[in-house]
C-alpha cells in the first residue's frame, strides 16, 4: 500500500515538470528610433507632428527610421487613430471610430497607412506617408500616431509558451488643425449604463461620448452606485483621466459586494476638468437572468467553483481510497482462506 502511495507521488511530479514549463521574461532594450522631419507648417515647438492645415493640404510626412542593432531587421510602420480608453488615457488603433460620434478619423487621410521597411545593421532609411485632406473643413483637432514595431519570426508554439518576450515598438504622434483659435468646449453625455463583468469584479458599465473634435486631460471622475434604500454599495474614483475627441469612454464602477443582486440602482457620475463640469443620474434595473450572468464570469463564482471541485476531488480520492482498502482486503482474506 505505501509503495503504491509513493507512485502515485512521483507520477504526479513528473508530470508537473513536463507540462508546467518554466516562463522566462526578457527586457526590452533599444532596437532602432525614430525622428521626424518637422514640416513649415508645425504649429509649435513640439516633438511629434502639430500641423496646421487646411483644405488644401497634400503633403508629405517624413520620418527617418534607423537600425541600432547590430543585425538586420523588418520594421513595420501603421497609422493609427485615436479613442478614449477605459485606462483613462487616450490610446491609438487602426479602426475607425470618430465617425460614429460626428467626427473624422487620421487614417481617413493617410493614403498609404501600412508600411514595412527592412534595415540592415546600422542603416537609415526614411519613411514617408502622405497626407490629403480632400477638400475637408473641420473645427477642433484630429488626433493619430504613426506605430513602429519590430516584426520578429514567426516562433514555434513551444517557443511562444516559454517565453514572454515582446516586439520593440515606438509611437508618434500627429495633431492636425485648421485654425489656431481656441479649441471649442467638449460636449459628453451619457449613453448608457449597463451591469457587466470586469476584472473578474461586477461593475457597473457607464458609457460617455464626447462628440466635439476637441481632446482633453486632467479630468476628476467620482461614480457613486446606491441601492434603491440609498444605501452607497460602490463607486470609482480616478484623477487624470483624458478624453479623446469624437470618442466614447466607458467608466467601471464596482460593486461592494462580491455578488450582484437583482434589483434596482441608481449611479451619480462627476466628471471635472479645467474645461468644463458634467453630473449625470442614471437608474439602472437588474433583474435576475442580468444578475446570474454577471456573477457566472466573477472571480466570486470562480472561487466556488474551485472549492466545488477541490471537494469533489477529495470525495473521490477518498472512495478511491476505500475502494483500494477493500480490495486488499478481500485478496488478503481469500489468500488466508486458500491457506486454510
Amino acid at each position: 500500500m505505501r509503495r503504491l502511495l509513493q507512485n502515485a507521488v512521483w507520477i504526479f511530479l513528473f508530470i508537473s515538470f513536463v507540462y508546467f514549463p518554466v516562463t522566462r521574461g526578457y527586457a526590452e532594450t533599444p532596437r532602432f528610433t525614430v525622428i521626424p522631419e518637422l514640416p513649415q507648417n508645425q504649429a509649435s515647438e513640439a516633438t511629434y507632428f502639430d500641423l496646421l492645415v487646411n483644405k488644401e493640404t497634400v503633403q508629405e510626412l517624413i520620418i527617418a527610421v534607423h537600425n541600432t542593432s547590430s543585425e538586420e531587421i523588418t520594421i513595420t510602420a501603421d497609422a493609427l487613430n485615436s479613442y478614449s480608453a477605459s485606462t483613462g488615457i487616450i490610446s491609438y488603433q487602426r479602426k475607425k471610430t470618430a465617425e460614429y460620434y460626428g467626427g473624422k478619423s487620421f487614417t481617413s487621410f493617410v493614403s498609404n497607412p501600412i508600411q514595412e521597411v527592412r534595415l540592415k545593421s546600422g542603416e537609415e532609411r526614411k519613411v514617408i506617408f502622405t497626407l490629403d485632406l480632400k477638400e475637408t473643413v473641420f473645427d477642433g483637432e484630429i488626433l493619430g500616431a504613426f506605430l513602429f514595431e519590430e516584426v520578429k519570426p514567426q516562433e514555434t508554439a513551444h517557443e511562444a509558451d516559454a517565453s514572454l518576450e515582446s516586439n520593440y515598438q515606438l509611437q508618434l504622434g500627429v495633431r492636425m488643425r485648421q485654425s489656431l483659435q481656441e479649441l471649442p468646449k467638449p460636449d459628453l453625455k451619457l449613453v448608457e449604463t449597463k451591469a457587466v463583468e470586469k476584472n473578474g469584479k461586477p461593475t457597473l458599465k457607464s458609457s460617455i461620448s464626447n462628440i466635439r473634435p476637441v481632446a482633453f486631460g486632467n479630468i476628476s471622475v467620482n461614480t457613486t452606485i446606491r441601492d434603491k434604500n440609498q444605501a452607497i454599495v460602490g463607486g470609482f474614483k480616478s484623477e487624470n483621466f483624458q478624453f479623446a475627441q469624437n470618442s466614447v469612454l466607458d467608466l467601471y464602477s464596482e460593486f461592494e459586494q462580491e455578488e450582484l443582486k437583482p434589483g434596482t440602482y441608481t449611479i451619480r457620475i462627476e466628471l471635472s476638468s479645467q474645461r468644463g463640469t458634467w453630473v449625470f443620474d442614471d437608474k439602472v434595473v437588474i433583474d435576475r437572468q442580468a444578475a446570474k450572468a454577471v456573477n457566472r464570469t466573477t472571480m466570486y463564482a470562480a472561487a466556488i467553483a474551485q472549492r466545488n471541485f477541490l471537494f469533489y476531488l477529495l470525495i473521490a480520492l477518498i472512495i478511491l481510497l476505500i475502494a483500494i482498502i477493500l480490495f486488499l482486503l478481500v485478496k488478503r482474506r481469500k489468500n488466508s482462506d486458500e491457506s486454510e
